[in-house]
């Protein structure tokens, strides 16, 4: 069990699964919140499960976060897709892994 998750998705409420595998969680509908969210952890990333969408409306993606956390040096402690969006769910998945982020189907 992680102790933080992190739901990001503009339309959709977390899932069980999710919710069952975390202590506490947020829900950022934005790529905004999802900065802001992580930003207030204050040093308690590497308890951090971070459950992607790629498309999050108008605004930056759920792959533009990504690379956020990747351009911050942020060691987030997994992650796991749930976006409908193959095309961008394959391209969160291959950036993250190809730095070593630990994947939780």
């Amino acid at each position: 069990m992680w102790k933080y998750g992190l739901w990001l998705d503009d339309e959709r409420q977390p899932s069980k699964k999710f919710l069952d595998q975390v202590e506490k969680y947020f829900i950022a509908k934005s790529y905004e919140d999802a900065i802001f969210y992580l930003a207030n952890l204050l040093g308690s990333e590497e308890e951090l499960f971070v459950d992607f969408d790629h498309d999050l409306g108008e605004g930056k993606s759920g792959y533009d976060f990504a690379k956020y956390i990747l351009e911050q040096g942020i060691n987030i402690g997994g992650f796991t897709i749930h976006s409908m969006n193959p095309v961008g769910a394959r391209n969160i998945y291959q950036l993250l892994t190809h730095y070593n982020y630990r994947y939780w189907p």
